[in-house]
Order: structure tokens, then sequence, then C-alpha cells
């Protein structure tokens, strides 16, 4: 939501001419001659060189639709590279900025975030774009050159490659009637944007786009229209608007002890759970995920609670994408049952069916899960062994345990971190509290390093998460490590996904739970530093389920999701759709997702373990011989 709103807040204006001042020079040009006959036609077509150049700031007004709500856009733009807007919709407030070098957002609550990384690197290069830089007569340090024609119902175009000096590449179409740029098509990460301009109109001696739409591909929900109803040439825009406001989210409420709080979580299919209270709500299981860039509640929780919700959005998740919706609770408490605990006051939020995806998987319904707009307001110290969550005010924190600083960055809300492969394979990787896995390598690293290849055991699996199930390759490898901390032989999934987050080209991959509960793990979001400290679990090897079938909850009913080829399982007799009675004589009422995990899959090699299955009106024994698959 927060890349498609910059989107909209910012590259979907079209900005004309803003060309160089002020700063040091780039050394050299980069243009080729077909192109610089496009760009010139263009320069006439928007008010002449002697406009363009003239422009050394904008600042522009209009009103937006978006996600089935209405709100308003305010940017302001201003030689040589900065920019910031503002954008209301619904019931978010969502205000970002960059100077040349410094870059910022909010959250949808209004919290203030530093960008770091590639998120840093994008900026900037949005910044370049909306102050069209390319125009100057050294392109701005970037690169532009000829990239073909296009044809549409509309016209004909010519279409240009223009590249920011951070890399940032899009590809403008020109109308070969009027010269003026049609439409801007950039790929960022995992999704390719198309802004289209139209209704040109006369401003101060220049012609500009007053009308935009936005599109991302595959995620047609989340078009966004854009109408301009004012454009100011020029103007006199402050150096503090293009800077970070002050924080406007109030702070947590703590309601123990100023600046700390201790609750527990359970720690069960290797997932963070907290009682979480919204609105004053009985307590429900929510999962702490780091991976979430905003927190969501259930559709069905949110329906139950009375809790209004407008709009809608499609989101990217690990399986694909999902349907979302908005709302605003008055507050979020996560509290131990001593009352220890915070409370957040006035959050907006997301809206979800979690249900359909997570609950088979966990046995349990959800309420929802905590994400990024909570998570960061805390430095957040999990401890895997005692099953605590600490909550630490970031002013007042000063880190004294005995683990190392890994410096991280935020990929949007997710930190980041440096890990190596086989001692060789460098990359970043999100750090993913809301993962059971030990590492997904997402499919254009995988590709990248022809890791799909080569001999070696292979297990075929399906994983699921919000928006759907992945197909995925486990495998191991012979090294991890990150930072000074590293074991043999880690199992990783290598991704086949073709769409959603584990399509990333920018990252690796994602690091899970296989990881992180080998550590008391401290997270501090303002200094961009995870604490790693080794815990109990720090030197087990990994161990890949040894009976070779995953199980889902429909209902009160237990069935065999999904059995691998040739594993003690699939040996035993066991199909798809089996429904479990009893293991060892035990009805499967009495067990739990890591009670039967203990036994079957992370159970003694070689052991036998008996399992009883209806399957139509037949019932079947099934003698199931433990052994490691990888």
């Amino acid at each position: 939501m927060i890349r498609s709103l910059r989107w909209l807040a910012a590259a979907s204006i079209l900005i004309a001419g803003l060309g160089p001042a002020g700063g040091p020079r780039p050394a050299a040009a980069a243009i080729t001659p077909g192109a610089r006959a496009v760009v010139e036609r263009y320069v006439a077509a928007i008010g002449g060189r002697a406009f363009v150049d003239s422009l050394h700031s904008l600042a522009v007004h209009g009103a937006l639709t978006a996600f089935g709500m209405g709100g308003s856009v305010l940017a302001w733009h201003q030689r040589p590279q900065s920019s910031a807007s503002e954008v209301q919709i619904g019931p978010l407030r969502i205000a970002e900025g960059c100077d040349g070098d410094r870059a910022w957002r909010t959250d949808p609550s209004g919290r203030v975030v530093a960008l770091d990384g590639k998120d840093l690197d994008e900026a900037r290069a949005a910044a370049w774009f909306e102050n069209d830089r390319w125009l100057a007569a050294d392109q701005g340090g970037g690169t532009v050159a000829e990239a073909g024609t296009a044809t549409d119902s509309s016209g004909t175009y010519t279409v240009l490659e223009v590249t920011a000096p951070a890399g940032h590449v899009r590809r403008l179409w020109f109308d070969d009637r009027s010269g003026r740029l049609a439409r801007s098509v950039s790929s960022s990460d995992q999704r390719t944007i198309t802004v289209t301009d139209s209704d040109y109109r006369r401003v101060a001696g220049g012609w500009f786009a007053f009308e935009s739409w936005t599109r991302i591909e595959g995620m047609a929900a989340n078009d966004l229209h854009l109408a301009l109803d004012s454009v100011a040439v020029n103007p006199v825009v402050p150096a503090a608007r293009f800077a970070a406001p002050a924080a406007v989210a109030s702070g947590p409420r703590w309601l123990r002890r100023e600046g700390i709080a201790r609750v527990p979580f359970e720690y069960a299919s290797r997932h963070v759970w907290l009682k979480v209270s919204i609105d004053g709500s009985p307590p429900a299981d929510f999962l702490f995920d780091t991976g979430a860039s905003a927190t969501v509640l259930d559709s069905a929780f949110a329906a139950h609670h009375g809790i209004a919700t407008v709009g809608r959005q499609q989101g990217v998740g690990a399986g694909a994408t999902g349907a979302a919706s908005f709302a605003t609770v008055r507050s979020l408490r996560v509290a131990a049952p001593d009352s220890d605990g915070v409370e957040v006051a006035d959050l907006n939020v997301a809206v979800i069916a979690l249900g359909p995806f997570l609950a088979p998987y966990f046995w349990r319904e959800v309420g929802g899960v905590i994400g990024f707009d909570f998570i960061q307001r805390f430095v957040d110290e999990i401890d895997y062994d005692h099953r605590t969550l600490t909550l630490h005010d970031p002013g007042s924190f000063r880190y004294a345990g005995k683990g190392t600083a890994i410096p991280m960055t935020l990929a949007g809300a997710t930190p980041v971190v440096a890990m190596k492969l086989d001692r060789s394979l460098d990359g970043l990787y999100r750090v993913d509290v809301g993962s059971s896995a030990t590492v997904d390598l997402h499919t254009p690293y995988v590709k990248q390093h022809h890791l799909d290849q080569g001999g070696g055991a292979r297990v075929e699996m399906t994983g699921g998460g919000f928006g759907g199930t992945f197909h995925t390759t486990a495998r191991r490898m012979k090294r991890l490590d990150i930072g000074p901390y590293g074991w043999d032989r880690p199992i990783v999934a290598l991704s086949q996904a073709t769409e959603g987050a584990f399509t990333s080209e920018d990252y690796a991959g994602n690091i899970g739970n296989q990881i992180l509960e080998r550590f008391r793990c401290t997270f501090d979001y303002e200094r961009r530093v995870v604490y790693l400290e080794p815990g109990a679990r720090y030197a087990e090897p990994d161990a890949f389920p040894r009976s070779g079938v995953q199980l889902a909850r429909y209902g009160d009913r237990v069935v065999a999701l999904a059995v691998l080829k040739d594993s003690p399982a699939a040996r035993a007799g066991m199909l798809e759709d089996d429904q479990l009675i009893t293991i060892d004589g035990r009805p499967l009422e009495e067990w739990t997702p890591d009670a039967v995990a203990e036994t079957l899959d992370r159970g003694k090699p070689g052991s036998t373990h008996t399992v009883e299955v209806a399957r139509g009106a037949r019932r079947l024994r099934l003698e199931l011989k433990l052994r490691d698959l990888l």
C-alpha cells in the first residue's frame, strides 16, 4: 500500500522540465542522438527550453480516487532533487519526502520512518524523475536511450529508456502526434507500474498533465486516479517541507512500568502468538510478524466485534495477492496475565480474510497479525527459550546483553540483514518472524545461482501464506553464516513462485524462525540493528519433517493436506485427504500440531508409529517408519 501511494502521490503527477540548479554537476551527458531528438520535441511540446530551464519548483494539488475511497494529494518538488507529498484517502494519512540525500515516510498511523538501503535508493530515484532531471543538458547524471516503438488503441509512441544515477529505470512513451509524454512504465521489485497521463493544460507558459491513472500489473483493484485542480509554478517552498516532520502518532500507554513491558508468548507451529485485545474485546490469538507491513485483523474477527471497514485493496503475500480493506481501531492492547503490557490508541489497520489461509495450518482461528506499525514503536526483544517478548522504549533502551549487533536496513517495513550461503553466495535477506522456515530463497535468486540444478537430495513441497499456497523445493546447502554465527547443512526452500513476495528481485530470500529461534533476538528499528544472542537451540541441526505428511484441520476433521512422494507416509499408503482418526492409539482431539510434529516429524529415525485414517467409509491402520528425507 505504501509503495502504491508513493506512486500515486509522486510518480503519477507529471512534473514537466525541472532543470538543474545548484549542487555538484554530473561529469558527462549520456544520451543517444535519436533519444535527444525525442527529448527536444517533448521540451518544445511542453513550453520550450526557456520555460523548462526557468522552472525551479512546483506545487500541485489534486483529487484522488483509489481503493473504493476518495481523498486528496498535495505534492511539492524543488530542483535539483527534492520532493515531498501528503496523501489523504479514507482513514489513511500518509506523508513522505526526500531532500536528495535523505528520505522518509510516515506509516498509516503517522509515525515517521527514515528510509535506508534499497528503499532510500528508490526514493532518491523517484525524486530524480519527479524533478525531470533527465531533461537537463547533462541528463542529470542519468542516461537516455531509444527503446523502440509501441502501439495501442490510442495511437503510436516512441519509447525511451531513462535510467537514474542510482540505476532506477523507466520506459517513457511519447505520443508521436503531439510529442508529449503519455505513459511511464517501471518495475518496482515485484510489480510493473504504469502511469498514464492526459488532459494537458497550459499554466504559466507551460503544459502540464492534469489527469493520470496509475496501474499496477496484476492488481486491478489498486488502480489510482488523480485529477489535479491546481499547479503552482515556481512557488517558494521552504526547505523544511522536505524534511521529516515531528512524529504525530501518540506514544504507547505502558500498563505497569514506564518504558518497558514483558509479556509471555506461545511458541506454537514455530510462530510467535500473543494475546491481543482490540477495542476492549476479550484477548484473542494474534501472530507477531516482522514481515507484515501493517497490523491486520481477520475479517471474521472484525465483523464479530463490529469493527467497520472501508475501501478495498489488493495486497501481496508470500503465496500471491489477496484483498484487504481498512479500519481504525480505538485501542490495541498486548498484556500479560499480571497486567503488564502496552496499549496503542487509534491504529489504522488492514482487514483481511486470514482464516481460510491460516487456520487450517495452525488448527486454530487467527484474530489478526501484529505488524510493522506496532512493532517499530518499540525495541522488540524476543526470548524464544523463555517465551517472553519484552518491549522497550527506544529512547531509553541500552543493549546490555551478550549478543552481537548485526546491521539491518528496512525493506519497506521488514528488517533486512546480510547473510552468506556456502561461504560464497552473499545476499540480503528479509527477517520474517512470521515464517516457520529456515530460509526461503526467492525465485530470481534461485535462478541466478542455478540452485535448482545439480544433484543431491531434494523434496518438493507446498507452503501457505496470505494470498494462497506456493510450491518450493527443499534441499540442504553446505553452510549458512550470519555475522559471526553459522552452522553446517542448513535446509533451504527454493521458491518456484511466479507472483507474490517470493518473486522479489531485490532480496535473496526470507529467513524465518528455524534460524531466529536459535537466538534471543532484539530488533532496534530506530538504530537499525538486530542483536543476536545464541540460545539453547543454537547448535541444533536442521531436520526436515521425517513423516512426509502435512496435516491441516478443517472444522473437526484433520486431513492429510499433502503427502510427499516416497516419504514414510507415502510408503505406508497414506493419500491426500485421508482423515486422521488416531496416532499411536490416541484420538486426534488429544493432539496439538506441535505434539504431532514432535512425534511424526521430529521423531527418532527408524521409529514406527501407527496412524488410523478414514478414507470414505473405510478405516485403515497405517505403519509409518520415520526416516530422514534430506
